[in-house]
């Protein structure tokens, strides 16, 4: 069980958390979820009591680990790594399952652990969570060195996971399979989505448009509210002067409310980054024949025509990245590596690792724009997020997502028509991660991509190669590489009680009345101010004057009356509206 009581984390000049109260119970199976930067990693660091700097309480009940607790390996071997806490045979069993499932070679069980790279520690670490006796655990970004094979076996281990868990994760076909309830630090609060995945984006979405409307509904009433108290003010009689007052009372309220209302912020920056246009290269693009290199390659030959967008798959470690690195030049090896009539390659790497440290984001963009004006280059950022003060931001104090989104501007100024990309997804957001995917869907030119998102593949690739023991083979499609067993899913899982069905439909018709009695009140206001004109215009003519006396007489009290049932119609639909 975890609880957070009041938690406020905030450092010099950012907060983070304000006031935030939530109950996480032991088995449930939680996604934590928010842009680079908002909280999150520090939050499971702050659950997991690792970092201290708070206001506010972090209750927590059973054994919780986190990843990073186990950074340190006195262990030398991963296999003495694992039977260190394996005290059963089933648990020796469940070690064998784990360094296969997460990809390790026998071979490599017994290897020095100081050998291994910073990812296949991360994947041991990942590992022996499974094999602790934990009540609840916490994974910070754990697919991010894991292929896409690693990333299947993790959904199964947490599938038969006994206990609970917070996810942090960019892997949209991971949280859909994994968890059941959403997170997300939005404008210093947690806001709670109890539902699945495609569910909890319905829902958000949902959120934002209601948070406008109602918005807008308010500023509509204030303008509203504000008219009615300066006419009452004007007709200067004591009923309406009372009524006056009691309406500046409800505007003074409904101001304060709109201004102490915490709201969903939306995201700040279009989503849909419009690209440039790269010349068109001749049919054939690229074509790669019998590369071979060491042990790692083979025989590995393709070609990439015009119009493709090529998934490179494969297991961590079997050479994707090799393979990239050949076509580049920056290693050597036995085979060709032909470019077609007008093709121009970029690496996106490359531009991530020449990225200056010390530069803003304005400057390094500028220097692939030197001849537009600066509200042209700020229109140009913003289209991938970095708007207003953002385009001010030195390179050192951007996250991984962002430098990679940077270097993805950069490199379309450029006008590719072949883009190379390995790993870009690693350290993004989700928002972050839907810029990019719609940005190489929208993409003129062709692509090699690296990935271990099953999404982003499935939605921008139409071509697929399997690197496996140096041998690359073209398959049909994705599935045939990862079988898919996802049903079709709903959209939105929205399962109302009746009794709450009527009570929706009551207050649908509560407010229709109340948008009729409203209707009714200014067209009374206004066959008064009518009367009132006329009589200020009469002549002699006594008996008109009469009439009409007796008709301003019944029109004040016809509106007085409607002023009284519009309140009494207000409560009723706030009341419900509380229920609901």
């Amino acid at each position: 069980m975890i609880i957070l009581n009041n938690l406020t984390i905030s450092f010099p000049g950012k907060s983070l958390l304000s006031d935030v109260n939530l109950n996480i119970s032991d088995k449930e199976r939680v996604a934590l979820i928010g842009k680079n930067g908002s909280g999150k990693t520090t939050l499971l660091k702050a659950i997991a009591g690792i970092f201290n700097d708070y206001t506010g309480k972090i209750i927590t009940s059973g054994k919780i680990l986190y990843l990073d607790q186990f950074r340190t390996f006195d262990e030398k071997t991963p296999y003495e790594y694992y039977m260190k806490v394996a005290n059963t045979p089933e648990k020796e069993r469940l070690v064998r399952s784990i360094l296969k499932g997460l990809g390790f070679e026998e071979e490599d069980w017994h290897r020095d652990i100081s050998t291994f790279s910073g990812g296949e520690r991360t994947r041991l670490q990942i590992g022996r969570l499974f094999i602790e006796d934990a009540e609840f655990i916490l994974l910070d970004e754990p697919t991010n060195y894991l292929d896409i094979l690693g990333i299947r076996f993790l959904k199964n281990l947490l599938k038969n996971f006994n206990g609970g868990y917070i996810i942090i994760s960019h892997d949209r076909s991971f949280l859909r399979d994994t968890c059941e309830r959403f997170l997300e630090i939005n404008n210093e609060k947690i806001w709670d989505f109890k539902m699945k995945f495609d569910s909890y984006l319905a829902e958000r979405e949902r959120l934002i448009l209601h948070q406008q409307r109602t918005m807008k509904n308010k500023q509509k009433e204030i303008e509203r509210l504000k008219k009615i108290i300066e006419r009452y003010r004007k007709w200067g009689r004591e009923k309406f002067i009372k009524q006056a007052k009691s309406k500046e009372k409800m505007l003074q309220k409904m101001l304060e409310e709109l201004e102490s209302e915490v709201t969903f912020n939306e995201e700040e920056f279009d989503k849909k980054i419009s690209l440039p246009t790269p010349e068109m290269p001749g049919h054939v693009v690229l074509t790669v024949k019998h590369l071979k290199f060491l042990d790692i390659l083979k025989d590995v030959s393709f070609t990439i025509h015009s119009g493709d967008k090529m998934a490179l798959l494969g297991k961590n470690g079997s050479g994707k990245s090799t393979i990239l690195r050949l076509i580049k030049g920056d290693i050597n090896g036995s085979g060709t590596v032909e470019f077609g009539y007008n093709v121009r390659v970029e690496f996106l790497d490359q531009f991530v690792e020449e990225l200056d440290e010390e530069s803003t984001v304005f400057e390094e963009i500028s220097n692939e724009m030197e001849f537009e004006p600066d509200y042209v280059i700020r229109a140009y950022a913003g289209r991938f997020g970095f708007k207003g003060e953002d385009v001010f931001k030195e390179v050192h104090n951007l996250s991984g997502g962002e430098r990679q989104i940077l270097a993805l501007a950069k490199v379309l100024l450029r006008k590719p028509n072949l883009l190379v990309l390995d790993e870009p997804t690693n350290h993004m957001d989700l928002d972050t991660l839907e810029a990019l995917e719609n940005a190489l869907k929208e993409f003129k030119g062709n692509i090699i991509l690296v990935s271990h998102d099953e999404e982003l593949i499935k939605n921008v690739c139409n071509k697929f190669f399997v690197l496996e023991k140096g041998i690359l083979k073209e398959i049909s499609d994705l599935s045939e590489y990862v079988p898919t067993e996802e049903k079709e899913r709903k959209k939105k899982e929205n399962i109302e009680f009746e009794e709450k069905k009527k009570l929706k439909n009551k207050l649908k018709s509560l407010k229709e009345q109340l948008k009729k009695k409203k209707e009714k009140e200014e067209k009374l206001i206004k066959e008064l101010e009518r009367v009132e004109e006329e009589l200020l215009n009469i002549d002699s003519d006594y008996v008109k004057a009469e009439k009409l006396v007796n008709q301003k007489n019944e029109l004040e009290e016809n509106i007085f009356n409607t002023m009284h049932e519009i309140e009494e119609l207000e409560k009723q639909i706030e009341e419900l509206e509380k229920a609901l």
